[in-house]
């Protein structure tokens, strides 16, 4: 049976370093996920009811009332962050850009634990999903580790991927369904302005000590297949004119060499409070070299 990635239940140690990130926001960030404004740690359920509208907020002091911006995150266990009982990357983003742009924001986190790629495409037909996306400003989405089943992972006959049948197929699907996620994002959202920013990852499956602890073999394989994978995201995000988030990077190093243990919760699999810190900088960074923060900055 396939592998739930990045659904399982931790047993790892609780950080509050990514709080801190809540203290720079100038105004404060409401976090919606399916209830009445303020901040939540549970997410948004398909199907129950839009939130309630988030109050006026003023900008500057003698300015106008300011229309809150959202940003709404997708995909599966990673940005949804339910394992980690820390402040996800989504919600330090949200907190981050209040800051950065001086002008609120809406933290709108419909990820769900398990989910793939398809799985987000399906419940784009939810219509509580559907609101939140056709309000949103900003789309955050982080999914496709769930679409493989990794038992060939270990397998060298597996490598190269390009040369393999091993995943061939379900990467080419991964494209596709990715492809038709942002489609179907844009098809809700008709705004010229949005942007949609796709993750990609660390690695698909454990790393770390966890994942040295199960050999050199799934070591290999699982960094060859996790480089085939943010390969494949990254194509879909430039066909789609989105922003390519690298999340690789900021836990294993420029030439991939860094022990990303300390980021990651004791399963080995799911950040934890700095690790989702990391990420949210990543993901920060290409806001910023896209011209968002300078964007929304310009019209507080």
């Amino acid at each position: 049976m396939k592998r739930s990635h990045h659904s399982r239940r931790p047993t790892g140690r609780t950080q509050l370093l990514a709080l801190v990130v809540l203290l720079l926001a100038t105004v404060p960030l409401f976090v919606l996920r399916g209830g009445e404004p303020g901040v939540s740690t549970h997410q948004s359920q398909p199907g129950t009811p839009l939130p309630s509208p988030v109050r006026p907020t003023t900008g500057p002091p003698g300015g106008a009332a300011m229309r809150p911006l959202t940003v709404v995150g997708l995909g599966d266990s990673v940005p949804a962050a339910g394992t980690c009982d820390c402040t996800g990357y989504v919600e330090q983003v949200g907190a981050q850009l209040q800051s950065l742009t001086r002008g609120p924001w809406v933290v709108v986190n419909d990820a769900t634990g398990g989910w793939t790629t398809s799985d987000v495409q399906d419940h784009l037909r939810d219509t509580t999903i559907r609101a939140h996306l056709a309000a949103a400003d900003l789309v955050i989405l982080q999914v496709g580790a769930n679409d493989f089943t990794l038992d060939q992972v270990s397998d060298p006959s597996c490598l190269p991927i390009a040369a393999s049948g091993c995943f061939a197929s379900t990467l080419t699907e991964l494209h596709t369904d990715l492809t038709g996620v942002i489609t179907g994002i844009r098809a809700i959202n008709h705004r010229p302005d949005l942007r949609i920013a796709v993750l990609g990852y660390w690695n698909v499956t454990f790393d770390g000590q966890v994942g040295q602890g199960l050999g050199t073999d799934f070591v290999v394989g699982s960094e060859a297949l996790t480089a085939a994978v943010n390969q494949t995201i990254h194509a879909v995000a430039d066909a789609t004119g989105s922003i390519y988030v690298d999340a690789f990077t900021p836990l294993k190093g420029p030439a991939g060499q860094r022990d990303p243990t300390p980021d990651l919760l004791d399963d080995g699999d799911h950040p934890n409070a700095m690790g989702h810190t990391l990420i949210a900088a990543a993901v920060i960074a290409a806001l910023e070299r896209s011209g968002l923060v300078g964007s929304v900055s310009a019209r507080s």
